[in-house]
């Protein structure tokens, strides 16, 4: 994979982080999705891929801790969208949990959230984020 270092001015990356917020990713994703739609003949959908996540991850059982390979359309989505946009499976994984972390930090997927340790340490499993979703008016 290469690596691009792209310097731009505050203005444009004021306008790229607004538009990035609105699509629900980082500025990084969101420069890649434009760069795919239009270089490649199928270009991988972050967008849809991540509201299918946090879908699923928002009808997971209450108080019940799951990683993102438990969510049914995670292995389809970063196996078989990946291989029609020509992308390797680990990289279209590493973006949408990144991009799932981050809009669970931000609390924009219902009452999910990362699941912590007994002192409140975050949870991993195998280095895999664990989430878990909350009632929150019992916390």
């Amino acid at each position: 994979m290469a690596r691009i270092n792209l310097s731009i001015d505050d203005v444009l990356f004021t306008a790229l982080q607004s538009d990035a917020d609105r699509h629900g990713c980082t500025v990084n994703v969101y420069l890649i999705s434009i760069l795919e739609k239009l270089y490649k003949q199928n270009p991988f959908d972050y967008t849809t891929a991540l509201a299918t996540l946090e879908e699923e991850a928002k009808s997971q059982p209450l108080n019940q801790e799951f990683i993102l390979v438990n969510l049914p359309s995670f292995a389809d989505i970063s196996v078989a969208k990946a291989f029609e946009a020509d992308l390797k499976p680990s990289i279209v994984r590493a973006r949408l949990g990144k991009m799932f972390n981050t809009r669970v930090k931000e609390g924009m997927v219902g009452d999910v959230q990362r699941s912590v340790d007994s002192n409140g340490n975050l949870k991993f499993r195998s280095r895999t984020a664990v989430y878990v979703r909350k009632n929150n008016s019992n916390q």
